[in-house]
């Protein structure tokens, strides 16, 4: 069970990647269509447990007690990460700064913003044995994206909170948006999220209830911000993008391609020019996908800057996962689509998408 959805609860329409094809049916609990409070969803997605801080050591093999049972040394200042429920070990943390923010305190403090209606709980639960749990919170934001067209597609915010306990990831608060055509996830560029105050992190080292109370403003500003993301969205909409473009967009946020157009294009050109022919190949079949997806995905148009994010974003979302090797559980495949997806390469690449597509129209 170690990278497997453990549990979770959902209310309202199941998150896009429940029941989808590739993931198969991870343990879920559906709380139907009305708003829950902390309590119900806390029990509901499996989480009313806490993390203790237990003392690490090792048997020394070298002396022994009166028994015969090796001696137990403690590790100086290093500690374990450990799960009440199970007493199952999540990571290791060092010092004695280091303190566990709950997930009873995550849901806390979201709660205020539920009971005034400016959230509401949407999908919690667990990943990789409890080192992730996620808060999924959707705020009564929606919009329409009207295409080049004229076609319509709807969006809806939504606001991720991850909560790490395995001694590196902290909680992290980033907006996130959902088309409705297809339940893709539309996250912001990393870099202009931070910059416009639309993502925050917390450690769990220093005064972390001030923390909290900070980021709380920065909940308000991500909310307040909406618009903005709406007028980003709408721009890329109307902004035409070629098959051919698309094509040469792809590859360059494969590659990791970032900075002025004049070096992106740059890099791009000696890459074709230097590669070999099994480089090539291996590109052109990363990309066919996604070209497909950029002219015949879910609602799809094949002409716009939009549609470059959203064959990004259902690749990832939803193929990419589909193309795993080997056998593998329906929970473990919906764990790796979900971290992929809000916090691993498929986040990553994502946001450079984005970012570079912003670039593209605000130039």
């Amino acid at each position: 069970m170690a990278h497997n959805v453990e549990k979770m609860m959902f209310t309202g329409k199941a998150p896009w990647w429940y029941g989808n094809s590739h993931q198969g049916s991870a343990v879920g609990v559906d709380l139907g269509e009305n708003a829950v409070t902390s309590e119900v969803a806390i029990k509901e997605a499996g989480l009313d447990w806490e993390v203790i801080m237990a003392q690490a050591g090792f048997q020394d093999g070298r002396t022994f007690d009166v028994d015969g049972n090796p001696i137990w040394r403690e590790a100086g200042k290093h500690r374990l990460l450990v799960r009440d429920s199970d007493l199952s070990v999540l990571g290791p943390c060092s010092g004695n700064h280091y303190k566990p923010i709950q997930n009873r305190e995550a849901f806390d403090f979201l709660d205020g913003f539920v009971a005034d209606g400016a959230l509401r709980y949407h999908t919690a639960g667990s990943l990789e044995g409890g080192r992730r749990v996620w808060i999924l919170a959707q705020t009564p934001d929606s919009w329409t994206i009207k295409r080049r067209s004229g076609r319509e597609n709807r969006h809806h915010a939504f606001l991720l909170n991850v909560l790490g306990h395995d001694g590196k990831f902290g909680y992290r608060l980033m907006p996130t948006d959902v088309r409705a055509e297809c339940a893709n996830t539309v996250g912001m560029a990393e870099s202009a999220a931070a910059s416009a105050f639309m993502s925050f992190s917390i450690g769990h080292t220093g005064d972390v209830k001030a923390k909290m109370g900070l980021a709380a403003t920065a909940i308000q500003k991500m909310i307040d911000v909406s618009p903005e993301r709406r007028a980003m969205l709408q721009a890329l909409a109307q902004a035409a993008m070629s098959n051919d473009e698309f094509i040469d967009f792809a590859v360059t946020v494969f590659l990791g391609l970032d900075g002025e157009p004049g070096e992106v294009e740059e890099a791009l050109a000696k890459f074709r020019k230097d590669s070999n022919d099994d480089e090539k190949q291996r590109m052109a079949k990363r990309v066919a996908p996604l070209a497909q997806l950029f002219a015949e995905g879910q609602g799809n148009e094949g002409d716009s800057a939009y549609d470059a994010l959203n064959a990004f974003t259902e690749y990832f979302d939803h193929f990419d996962i589909g193309t795993v090797r080997g056998k593998i559980d329906e929970g473990k495949k919906a764990a790796k689509a979900v971290t992929s997806s809000w916090l691993g390469i498929g986040a990553e690449r994502k946001a450079l998408a984005m970012k570079r597509l912003v670039a593209r129209v605000s130039r």
